[in-house]
């Protein structure tokens, strides 16, 4: 059995010599962090349950001017939005022009009208 020498460096420092070094005292600052942290925590889940969510009132305008209008679909960003152009009696498949959604001069492909809902 071969045993090869090792020269080992201690540190200077004295702060963490077996003389003044208390581990119980270690463990109570940890202990002490803990607690506050946990505290923190409570503290700001009560935050969070104490706050009141005020929802907007719906007010959706049921007198428009989206009647027989078609939704498009961009073939760019493949966004939906209600198009300026109205229904004919001639079958359009698409218009072109610069999507509202992506700024990007693309076609728009028309698939549904949207209809006056009868009170």
């Amino acid at each position: 059995m071969k045993i090869k020498k090792m020269r080992i460096y201690a540190a200077d420092d004295d702060e963490f010599t077996s003389s003044n070094y208390d581990p119980d005292e270690t463990y109570d600052n940890v202990s002490d962090s803990l607690d506050d942290l946990s505290d923190s925590v409570d503290d700001m889940q009560e935050s969070v349950d104490d706050a009141v969510v005020d929802e907007d009132p719906v007010d959706i305008e049921m007198d428009n001017n989206i009647a027989n209008h078609y939704i498009a679909e961009c073939e760019s960003c493949h966004g939906v939005f209600i198009s300026a152009m109205e229904e004919t009696d001639q079958e359009i498949e698409k218009i072109t022009g610069t999507c509202p959604l992506c700024d990007k001069p693309t076609d728009q492909y028309l698939k549904w009208i949207i209809k006056e809902l009868e009170k």
